[in-house]
């Protein structure tokens, strides 16, 4: 796992998940990226982009002086 110093102490680093849905906003299909939906011409206005950001829980107890 890595880690960070701070104040002396090891501080775990905890990772986000990213998730990037591309979708057409009139009928509804769903590209795998970027590339796919520019390789069929289609205008960019037409593009939907959904980001899920997924983070992992934090200790809202922690110590204190």
């Amino acid at each position: 796992m890595e880690t960070i110093k701070h104040n002396g102490k090891d501080i775990p680093v905890k990772h986000a998940d990213v998730k990037v849905t591309i979708k057409h906003k009139e009928t509804g299909v769903i590209y795998k990226d970027d590339a796919e939906w520019k390789g069929l011409g289609i205008d960019p206005s037409l593009i939907k982009r959904d980001v899920l950001v997924t983070l992992p829980t934090l200790d809202l107890f922690g110590e204190t002086k």
